[in-house]
């Protein structure tokens, strides 16, 4: 258990008035919103060097006292990585956030997934550790090709692949691979752990089978990558195959930031106050020497929970309002939605839309909130012989105390025909297989595309889809990275900070990038098709339930996947970007134009989406973020 307190008072007695006449209740050497996997490491590592940090998270620690009053199974849904579902539709950990995949509203009835007056559903991390706690704890390198170009855009050198390798290996604590495998580190805070693949395809053979059928990883692939590891740098550098993947967990548990921000927090309390429940509100400011600095951040008390994305606001207390002053900086880790919420709150945003709320304008930013970008997710389902039940989820509560949790603590799994096997069952890590990456032909540069399979029925995001997944299916996620589409946007309904921000993503032809990532996509669509009529595969397989064997043609398959496509990587809000590029937010320094004080690190700042999966590089760009910022305070003393 953590001692990680609501109110915690530091020993700092500095009394401090804001431009606005507002009082800081406390004083910090920096401030950092959001204790995700941008802001965490980062305050983590500013408290480590001596610095006084305020960590300010809207959510709860899910292993805190205050949590377990709330929802005993918190602690199971945060730390059993089979939850992993059921966690992102627990309000103590995922905000209930409702998106526009399109702005008419006609095309996006055509998704069975919308919830008519609100959207689709998109669950955002919403406890200690942000969406780290949530997700399916995939865990990926990115393109290097990604950091190059923000090298090249930015004329900053240190953005350079070759050199961000050195932060993957500063946070990763490999347990799959030795010393001797190139390019991963062994003592980081981030332990990377294998699923129990022997064991998987010794007790469910079917699923191994459709994983692995009509992939090939090239020879030459092989030669330098014989482990097949997702993470190897060949992979980084455009390899395609098939590969093993990793999750973020140790001992059959998922670790995440909120574990290192915890071990920094009992090591240094008189340095890190992570103070949960706190609903930012605004950035405070000051003027000097003619030029604007940010000073401190105004935030809910106890009023995290007001958001009217968790599920339980209606009933939650607004909070008390309190000041924090910041000596040297404020740093935004929010999120790609919260980020440039809380920056268009402060006044820094597009002017036309900040006036027409009452909102005085402090820097007339275009680019916040613009540039929203994801990738595109469409499923392909199987329905496989035998019946309707899930020879891995049949005994399952997803609860506890159910015969897979009996599986899970004793690593021994009892099959359908009595025979006994060393694996932990469905709980023990995402049951997620058969990663293959290509490229397609309408890719401009790195691999587009990305196959994972899961032994669900698996369409997306929608109310109590965690519940009910678990029939006799196995899905393949057909993922499109490297989206040339930029036009999605996140924009203001009110002034008011509880208030979620409308957020419509522009799919396909409502964006700006012509057909080629739809057709990128049903490229895809085909590859898994053929794939899948091979006869590894076809000996397990009933039907195709979606798209369905009826859906053939071009003009159709575009067609389901403009109804069924889907995201869940929201990035670059604030992006980085060249001097003379008119919607930058920020420079390759993670500050904001135009103000002094101010920084943004979170997904946000990418100018591209990154890769395949978001996790391992904006823990990366929040390492990178620290070295900047802590070189930048022995300059400035």
């Amino acid at each position: 258990m953590t001692n990680i307190k609501e109110d915690k008072m530091t020993n700092i007695k500095e009394d401090k008035m804001t431009d606005s006449g507002k009082r800081a209740d406390r004083v910090y050497d920096y401030i950092v919103v959001g204790a995700g996997p941008g802001g965490g490491p980062l305050a983590a590592n500013l408290a480590k060097a001596g610095f006084t940090v305020a960590l300010l998270e809207a959510g709860l620690d899910p292993l805190s006292l205050e949590a377990a009053a709330q929802d005993p199974n918190a602690k199971a849904a945060y730390e059993v990585p089979g939850f992993f579902g059921a966690s992102a539709e627990n309000p103590l950990l995922s905000w209930e956030i409702y998106v526009s995949h399109y702005a008419n509203v006609e095309q996006q009835r055509k998704d069975k997934k919308y919830v008519e007056g609100k959207g689709v559903l998109y669950p955002r991390g919403s406890c200690l550790g942000g969406s780290v706690s949530h997700n399916a704890l995939i865990w990926v390198y990115p393109h290097d090709g990604d950091f190059d170009a923000i090298a090249r855009t930015t004329d900053d050198v240190s953005w350079a692949a070759e050199k961000m390798r050195g932060y993957y290996e500063r946070i990763e604590n490999c347990q799959y691979c030795g010393p001797a495998q190139e390019g991963h580190g062994f003592a980081g805070y981030i332990p990377t752990s294998m699923n129990e693949e022997e064991g998987y395809a010794a007790a469910i053979p079917q699923h191994t089978d459709i994983a692995t059928a009509g992939v090939e990883t090239p020879p030459e692939v092989v030669k330098i990558n014989p482990t097949l590891d997702v993470n190897h740098p060949s992979v980084a550098k455009g390899a395609t195959g098939y590969f093993h993947t990793p999750m973020h967990m140790l001992n059959k548990k998922r670790v995440g930031i909120r574990e290192y921000l915890v071990a920094v927090q009992s090591a240094h309390p008189d340095k890190l106050d992570i103070i949960t429940n706190a609903l930012a509100t605004q950035v405070m400011f000051e003027k000097e020497g003619g030029a604007l600095r940010a000073v401190g951040i105004e935030y809910m008390h106890g009023g995290g929970q007001s958001y009217k994305a968790h599920k339980l606001s209606k009933d939650a207390s607004r909070g008390e309002k309190r000041v924090l002053f910041a000596r040297r900086e404020v740093i935004l880790s929010g999120g790609a939605f919260n980020t440039p919420q809380l920056l268009k709150l402060s006044g820094i945003g597009p002017k036309e839309e900040l006036r027409q709320l009452g909102i005085d304008v402090r820097v007339d930013l275009p680019g916040v909130g613009a540039n929203l970008q994801d990738r595109y997710e469409v499923p392909v389902v199987l329905k496989l012989k035998g019946g309707d039940t899930n020879p891995l989820w049949g005994r399952c509560t997803f609860q506890g105390g159910d015969p897979a949790m009996q599986s899970y603590e004793s690593g021994r799994w009892i099959d359908d025909k009595g025979v006994e096997h060393a694996f932990s069952g469905p709980y023990a890590g995402n049951n997620l297989s058969g990663t293959r990456i290509a490229k397609s032909s309408y890719a401009k540069g790195d691999p587009d595309l990305f196959f994972v399979g899961l032994p669900v029925a698996f369409y997306g995001y929608f109310p109590g889809f965690s519940t009910q997944q678990a029939t006799n299916h196995f899905s393949w996620n057909v993922l499109k990275a490297h989206t040339e589409n930029t036009a999605g946007t996140v924009t203001l309904r009110s002034a008011d900070p509880a208030d979620v921000p409308e957020i419509i993503f522009r799919f396909f032809e409502e964006g700006n990038a012509g057909d080629a990532d739809m057709k990128a996509t049903i490229e895809g669509v085909r590859m898994i098709r053929r794939a899948m009529a091979e006869p590894a595969a076809q000996q397990h397989i009933e039907e195709e339930t979606a798209p369905g064997s009826n859906v053939t043609s071009q003009a159709d398959l575009e067609e389901f996947a403009r109804n069924t496509a889907r995201g869940h990587h929201a990035s670059c809000t604030a992006k980085i970007g060249a001097v003379d590029d008119p919607m930058a937010v920020l420079d390759s320094r993670f500050r904001v134009r135009g103000v002094n004080g101010l920084r943004v690190v979170d997904a946000c700042v990418f100018p591209k989406t990154p890769g395949f999966f978001p996790t391992a590089a904006i823990i990366m760009i929040s390492e990178k973020a620290s070295d900047v910022i802590l070189e930048d305070a022995r300059r400035n003393g």
